[in-house]
């Protein structure tokens, strides 16, 4: 049976300081490259028969760490967060309260729409696709690539936290897409 498994990057200087980072492309932390190392043995006996990766620099870094050479593909990209770009929720939430990049997307940036269309198109791609596949990317992109996994609405991203180096899989319960594992960061506790 077809398992996607979910890689968020590892650390970055701005995820860890909680800032939006959408296509500004930055490297790891050197916790980051810890936290995907320590994900790298987690995964490392099991045999994926498709490897993709966002082409953004944290994801291919941490990509790299767990020892693949991925297939980039552009739909991996994480949400183009505009003019929120760098700012932290926190930041954003002063000027509209009631702000979540799954309700409101980002002025100047992607649209709920444009990123859902994106996942859609990555996940009909992977239903062709058979055995374990590798998907390294970042969190909001993530997260939205599960809801549509799900076909639940987008706005429930918000309930689904997803930490840095975090491993997920999403798989089937019968013929039902469903959630395997989520957001397991148990490799670096």
């Amino acid at each position: 049976m077809k398992e996607v498994y979910i890689v968020r990057h590892g650390e970055t200087e701005w995820a860890r300081d909680e800032k939006h980072t959408g296509l500004t492309d930055i490297s790891l932390t050197e916790t980051g490259e810890i936290q995907a190392a320590a994900l790298a043995r987690r995964i490392e006996r099991i045999k994926f028969s498709h490897i993709f990766s966002s082409p953004l620099k944290r994801a291919k870094e941490t990509c790299a760490i767990c020892g693949f050479d991925p297939k980039i593909d552009k739909d991996l990209l994480e949400w183009d967060y505009g003019a929120y770009e760098g700012m932290t929720s926190k930041e954003i939430l002063k000027t509209m309260p009631d702000w979540t990049i799954f309700t409101h997307g980002a002025p100047g940036g992607e649209s709920i729409d444009d990123t859902i269309k994106r996942a859609d198109r990555f996940i009909k791609k992977v239903e062709s696709l058979e055995g374990k596949i590798a998907i390294f990317s970042s969190g909001h992109f993530l997260r939205t690539l599960t809801m549509r996994w799900l076909e639940i609405p987008l706005q429930n991203g918000t309930r689904f936290a997803l930490f840095t180096a975090s491993l997920s899989i999403l798989s089937y319960e019968k013929n039902t897409r469903a959630v395997k594992l989520w957001n397991d960061v148990s490799h670096i506790e």
